[in-house]
């Protein structure tokens, strides 16, 4: 009677390995970052006085690092004040902010030029970026 119920379990955790095979390997598959249509993830960030690029202050930038190439999409979800967006890019690209040291980080460059100087500005962007694994906005400006 032991010896059959082993057999079954046996037989049932067999079954259980073979159907979930391919699940398992389609899981474990790499992500197209050239399908635009592939699986993306999304967040939003903010801009803020941190991130203008010089004294002037009529442009923030950043880079958010994903660990990937795939398109991205934007949007502009609010701004403080309201209108003071002139111009906004969102890009993917390599950070390569200190090459001798072996960065080469996947990501998304933030561009935003503002309609007025010198103003503190904080501006909150939607990114959703195709094969992205995580998002981690960085100190890195271009």
């Amino acid at each position: 009677m032991m010896q059959g119920w082993w057999n079954r379990a046996r037989a049932a955790l067999a079954a259980i390995v073979l159907l979930g095979w391919p699940v398992a390997a389609w899981a474990a598959a790499p992500c197209d970052e050239a399908d635009p249509f592939g699986p993306a993830e999304t967040t939003r960030i903010t801009l803020g006085p941190a991130d203008f690029v010089d004294e002037v202050g009529d442009e923030l930038r950043t880079f958010i690092a994903t660990d990937s190439l795939g398109r991205v999409d934007l949007a502009v979800v609010s701004s403080r004040p309201g209108g003071i967006v002139r111009g906004i890019t969102a890009v993917p690209d390599v950070s390569r902010f200190s090459p001798r040291h072996g960065e080469l980080l996947k990501g998304i460059a933030v561009t935003v030029s503002l309609a007025s100087k010198g103003r503190p500005a904080a501006v909150t962007v939607q990114l959703r970026q195709v094969c992205a694994k995580y998002f981690r906005n960085s100190f890195l400006y271009y």
